[in-house]
């Protein structure tokens, strides 16, 4: 009875003690991390991730010292965990490397949910973030999973960053119609869309090419993002319409064959 009063009670207070104390301390830590990152606006995903990974490595940890309490060596325990882990690693090597990925773009958020965008020539709308994948919707209404190991080693276009955006068309008309009226046709146009706007520049339209069958007109034409395509595809069917009235002619690709005697 003495030598449980005397050792084994003080040491199985303090294994108690020490428990508690750990436990909450990560449950404490998981809510801090959480409503820190959160004031910051930092990604969901990210937060669940860290705050998570914070609650783990403190539980671990409590119970390391919890075992060493105990009077049992924990040098060999943790050179276990260690190897462990490194096996682990070794045979996740391929989802950590998307793990890291997610993180770095939830760090430097070079796109967000919402967001349209290009990778590699998978172009869409950004639905999710995970830690692991990114999911794209296309303008089809397909879905991209695409792993972030990919996305962080390929070239993205973000379209959603910046407010503007330019609509670049060129418009091809025959030798025999006047480029200039062509000119003044597409020019009135883009300015009498509703979508166009003139800041940062008015559009630009002039005389660009000389193809074999054709000369090209380019136009440049400003709008707000989310009106590009609208302006884009009214662009190219009103312009038609008015090259009808006016007498511009449209080429198509022809042969002409002399015959001589």
């Amino acid at each position: 009875m003495e030598f449980i009063l005397t050792v084994l009670l003080p040491t199985l207070i303090k294994l108690i003690l020490v428990l508690v104390a750990g436990f909450v301390l990560a449950g404490v830590s998981k809510k801090l991390i959480t409503k820190i990152m959160e004031k910051s606006s930092f990604d969901v995903s990210l937060i669940r991730f860290l705050a998570r990974s914070a609650k783990v490595a403190i539980i671990v940890l409590t119970i390391i010292i919890a075992i060493g309490l105990l009077g049992i060596p924990t040098t060999g325990l943790i050179a276990g965990v260690s190897a462990v882990a490194a096996a682990i690693a070794l045979a996740l090597q391929g989802s950590l490397s998307n793990i890291a990925g997610g993180i770095f773009i939830l760090m430097t958020r070079p796109f967000k949910t919402g967001d349209f965008i290009d990778i590699s020539g998978s172009v869409g709308t950004v639905k999710d973030i995970q830690l692991i994948h990114t999911v794209i919707t296309t303008v089809d209404n397909k879905e991209i999973i695409m792993p972030n190991s990919v996305v962080v080693n390929s070239t993205v276009v973000n379209y959603s960053n910046c407010e503007n955006r330019r609509v670049d068309l060129v418009f091809s008309i025959s030798y025999d119609s006047d480029a200039r009226l062509a000119e003044e046709i597409i020019f009135r146009t883009a300015m009498a869309h509703m979508y166009t706007i003139t800041e940062p520049a008015e559009p630009f339209v002039r005389e660009s090419a000389h193809s074999q069958n054709s000369i090209e007109i380019t136009a440049r034409v400003w709008c707000k993002a989310e009106n590009y395509w609208t302006l884009y595809f009214d662009l190219i069917e009103k312009v038609r319409e008015e090259f009808t009235k006016n007498g511009i002619v449209i080429p198509y690709n022809q042969l002409d064959v002399h015959i001589t005697q």
